[in-house]
């Protein structure tokens, strides 16, 4: 039943289009859906499913909203700045980049669609790097450099059901993360000058010992280098639906290894059961020689040796309709519903590097 699914899945994906980049519309009770969230200049910035921008300053008791002149379709930091890439809700033509400024946003460029679908934005040396659902956009001051993509990237997903993808920019090649919930996820390789794409298989034949190993069929929500192994990268794995099920796995080229997994309820190192919870991660962020992570039980610090260190999620506070705290010294931890549009699980921890 589960492989019916996702080919439905990807039929739906392949029509909707560039329609399944829409943000989703304002509707009430929608503030906690956060797609994004950054800090920078002393205060966390909000990404909405909806397209909406606003503020919390630190330790502050007031959300701001920040205006834009049409939605954002996501959020980042560029030369450490807030930088949004907007399009109009319908007929969207252009997408246009802009970084905050002096406290005003400034257009930095603009991109015709040509009928992609917009995927994702990373920052990269040379500067903002856009992802479609054909191309590779280079942006380097007023110069932009489009590489075509082999074959689309799967990104989309189900209209209304899609979360913004987790891209991890390297020298050679891209990797994009996938979250659609129940309906799975998966990482995608993009070389960065043939536009080659390929997925990452499974790391064995059939059903690996345990499900959250198999990138091809599980919600990934964070990818970021493995500071003790250059040419590694660590994965965020997780879906909450019904019962949790996750892990921090090391993609080594096309090699899966669990990298931390705990048993739900358990305690670290406690023997995992085939068919038992495990611990679902929707955050990931390297810091030094570590690799922190966020749970739906605690923040975990990873250091080289493989030892782990959990810690309990702070206490939150309602700022606006947001559940946040900025009580960690090094993160900001934000609760977000948004997977609740595509599994029965609830809010879940976003971390965000201050």
């Amino acid at each position: 039943m589960r492989c019916g699914l996702l080919a439905l899945t990807f039929i739906a994906m392949v029509s909707a289009g560039a329609d399944a980049a829409r943000p989703e519309p304002v509707r009430a009770g929608q503030d906690s859906f956060i797609q994004r969230a950054i800090f920078a200049d002393g205060r966390l910035w909000l990404l909405t499913d909806a397209g909406v921008l606003s503020t919390i300053a630190d330790g502050k008791d007031e959300r701001v909203a920040v205006a834009l002149p049409e939605p954002a379709l996501d959020l980042w930091l560029e030369h450490g700045r807030p930088a949004v890439i907007t399009c109009r809700r319908n007929g969207c033509t252009d997408w246009t980049i802009r970084e905050w400024i002096g406290g005003t946003w400034a257009v930095t460029a603009k991109v015709p669609t040509a009928d992609d679908s917009f995927i994702a934005m990373s920052s990269t040396d040379a500067g903002p790097m856009l992802l479609s659902s054909r191309r590779i956009i280079e942006v380097t001051g007023k110069t932009q450099r489009a590489t075509a993509l082999s074959q689309p990237v799967q990104g989309g997903v189900v209209p209304g059901t899609a979360a913004i993808p987790t891209m991890q920019v390297g020298p050679t090649s891209i990797l994009v993360g996938f979250n659609a919930g129940e309906w799975g996820g998966g990482v995608q390789r993009i070389d960065r000058q043939t536009g080659e794409v390929s997925t990452i298989p499974r790391s064995v034949v059939g059903k690996s010992p345990y499900e959250p190993f198999d990138l091809d069929f599980n919600p990934v929500n964070g990818i970021v280098a493995v500071p003790w192994k250059p040419d590694c990268l660590a994965v965020a794995v997780g879906l909450v639906h019904f019962e949790p099920h996750g892990a921090i796995v090391e993609l080594c080229g096309n090699v899966i290894s669990p990298l931390y997994v705990k048993a739900y309820g358990g305690q670290p190192g406690e023997a995992l059961h085939n068919t038992g919870s495990t611990v679902a991660f929707f955050g990931l962020v390297r810091r030094g020689d570590s690799l922190w992570a966020a749970g739906i039980d605690g923040i975990y610090r990873i250091g080289p040796d493989g030892a782990t260190q959990p810690v309990p999620l702070p206490a939150f506070k309602k700022v606006g309709g947001v559940s946040v705290s900025f009580e960690i010294p090094d993160f900001v931890v934000v609760l977000t519903d948004v997977n609740q549009r595509r599994s029965m699980g609830g809010s879940v921890p976003l971390l965000v590097p201050r």
